[in-house]
């Protein structure tokens, strides 16, 4: 991959997600590029890095996985759909489910930590306890897919 994927997966995600709220924030400005630079922090590759800027991209926005495929290629693909919650799953079969991709996994792993962080912050409690139940069901899911 490229910087120009990069560049682009940010573009696109921008775009995507204007005009959209995270509390007061700019959802893209706040959310998206705080997973995006925890990912950076922690030195993961450029696919983490796309991945994370479309994480919700086809959840709340007209994006489409097929667009994603053609753009960004069947990895990224394929790890954005395990980040999309259908509307037939229970929370625990998505997790369970995104937690299958390794990829997926990772970048959910870092959504769930920036959005307790900010549940914090906002002294939230019951949604600190809630990603980091997240987290939990995310990180030992694998036992469950044996």
């Amino acid at each position: 991959m490229t910087q120009n994927k990069v560049e682009l997966a940010e573009k696109l995600s921008k775009e995507s997600h204007q005009g959209q709220k995270y509390g007061p924030h700019d959802y893209f400005d706040y959310h998206i590029k705080g997973v995006v630079n925890s990912l950076i922090e922690h030195q993961f590759s450029e696919v983490y890095i796309i991945t994370a800027l479309l994480h919700d991209s086809v959840e709340d926005t007209p994006l489409t996985l097929a667009k994603i495929e053609s753009l960004f290629g069947k990895e990224v693909r394929d790890a954005v759909d395990a980040l999309t919650k259908r509307e037939t799953e229970t929370r625990e079969e998505y997790l369970i489910r995104c937690s299958s991709n390794p990829i997926a996994r990772v970048v959910k792993l870092h959504d769930a930590a920036f959005n307790a962080h900010n549940s914090h912050k906002e002294s939230n409690q019951s949604r600190v306890d809630y990603y980091l139940q997240t987290m939990l069901i995310v990180s030992t899911a694998q036992d469950k897919l044996r």
